[in-house]
C-alpha cells in the first residue's frame, strides 16, 4: 500500500514540474485557448493538460510490470497529438471522429481488447462466432469514452475530476466485490490518479496564476485512459484475477456518458448536427440557474459519486442485469429531468 502512495505522489510531483517547464513552450507555440463568446475566461491559457498527463503514463510505463503500458502510451501519444492539433487549429469533426475510430482500433486490435463481455446473454454473445462484433463494440467503447470526457469538459476541473472518480471508483468495486485486483490495472490506476492530480493543482488553481487548461488533447486522452482501465478490468485481457462486473463500469463513468448521450439525442431531435457545440450541458445549466462554476463542480462530483452507488446498490441486490437495466432508465429519466429543468429556468429568467 505505501509502495502505491510513493507511486501517486511521485507522478503527482513529476506532473507539477513538466507542467511549469512546459506553459511557456506552450505560450510560445501559441497552443493556449483564447476567449471568445464561448469561452469565459481571463487571459490566454496554455492547453498542455494532455500531453502532461500523457507524458506521465509514458514515464510510468518505463517501470511498468509488464509492457502492455508502454504500448498503450505509444497508441495514446496519437490522440494527443490529434488533440494539440485540433486545439491549435480546431479540425473537421467527422475527420476527428474518423482518426479517433482508427487509434481506437489500432489500440483494441493490438491489445486485444474486444468487448467480450457486456454483462448479459453470457452464453449467446461470449463465442468465438462473434469475435468481429466483440471487436467493432471494443472500438465503439473506446470512442464513445473518448468523446464523452471531450464533451463534459466544460468548467475547470470538471472532466478530470470525472477521470478521477471512475478510476476511484474501478478501485473501490474490486474491494466491494471482495476481488483482488491484479498488480498491473492497480500500477496504471495510481499512476494515472497521480497525474490527474498534477493536473487539477493547476487547473483549479492552487498555484495562483498559472492556470492551465485541458484542452481537446488532454479531455480525450483522459476519456482514452479510462476506457483503458475499464476494459482491462471488466475483460480479463491482463488480469490474473476475476473481472469487475461490466454494468459496473457504465456507472463509473455516468455522468460524462449520460449526459453525451442525450445532449446529442437532444440536437438530433432538434435537427442540429451532434457535433455542433452548444451550452445545454448539465454543468451549464446549473450555472445558468446562478451557481458558480465551484458549486457547479462540487454538485457534478456529489452527482457522479451518487449514481456509482446507486448502480452498485441496484447490483450488489437485484444483480448485474437490473444494474444494466436500471443504467438505461437513468438516462431515460436525466434527459427528461435536464430538459424540464432548462425550461423552469429559461421561463423564470425572461
Amino acid at each position: 500500500m505505501l509502495a502505491l502512495i510513493y507511486i501517486s505522489l511521485a507522478a503527482t510531483l513529476i506532473a507539477i514540474v513538466c507542467i511549469f517547464a512546459m506553459r511557456p513552450l506552450a505560450v510560445k507555440l501559441g497552443l493556449v485557448d483564447k476567449p471568445n463568446d464561448r469561452k469565459h475566461h481571463d487571459g490566454n491559457i496554455p492547453l498542455i493538460g494532455g500531453p502532461v498527463i500523457w507524458l506521465i503514463v509514458a514515464i510510468g510505463s518505463i517501470f511498468s510490470p509488464a509492457n502492455f503500458l508502454w504500448q498503450f502510451a505509444l497508441v495514446g501519444l496519437a490522440l494527443v497529438i490529434l488533440g494539440a492539433i485540433d486545439d491549435r487549429r480546431p479540425l473537421s469533426p467527422w475527420f476527428r471522429l474518423l482518426c479517433q475510430s482508427a487509434i481506437a482500433a489500432i489500440l483494441v486490435i493490438s491489445q486485444q481488447l474486444a468487448l467480450h463481455d457486456i454483462g448479459l446473454f453470457h452464453d449467446i454473445y461470449n463465442t468465438q462466432t462473434l469475435n468481429l462484433l466483440h471487436i467493432a463494440l471494443g472500438i465503439f467503447a473506446f470512442v464513445v469514452a473518448v468523446n464523452a470526457f471531450n464533451f463534459i469538459d466544460g468548467i475547470d476541473g470538471l472532466s478530470a475530476s470525472m477521470g478521477l472518480l471512475a478510476i476511484t471508483h474501478m478501485n473501490l468495486a474490486y474491494n466491494l466485490i471482495g476481488l483482488e485486483q491484479g498488480p498491473l490495472v492497480l500500477f496504471y490506476s495510481v499512476l494515472l490518479i497521480g497525474a490527474l492530480s498534477g493536473f487539477l493543482l493547476f487547473n483549479l488553481q492552487v498555484f495562483n496564476g498559472r492556470k492551465i487548461f485541458l484542452g481537446d488533447s488532454g479531455a480525450m486522452f483522459i476519456g482514452m485512459a479510462i476506457a483503458f482501465a475499464l476494459l482491462n478490468s471488466s475483460q480479463t485481457n491482463y488480469q490474473d484475477t476475476k473481472a469487475v462486473p461490466a454494468a459496473l463500469c457504465l456507472w463509473m463513468i455516468a455522468l460524462p456518458l449520460t449526459d453525451m448521450t442525450t445532449i446529442i439525442i437532444r440536437r438530433l431531435l432538434n435537427g442540429r448536427s451532434p457535433m455542433a457545440p452548444d451550452r445545454t450541458h448539465l454543468h451549464h445549466i446549473l450555472m445558468h440557474a446562478g451557481f458558480s462554476p465551484r458549486r457547479t463542480l462540487l454538485m457534478m462530483i456529489l452527482s457522479a459519486m451518487g449514481a456509482f452507488w446507486l448502480g452498485f446498490a441496484i447490483y450488489d441486490i437485484l444483480g448485474e442485469a437490473a444494474s444494466i437495466f436500471s443504467f438505461f432508465a437513468f438516462m431515460f429519466i436525466y434527459y427528461f429531468s435536464v430538459l424540464r429543468a432548462k425550461r423552469l429556468i429559461d421561463f423564470f429568467h425572461d
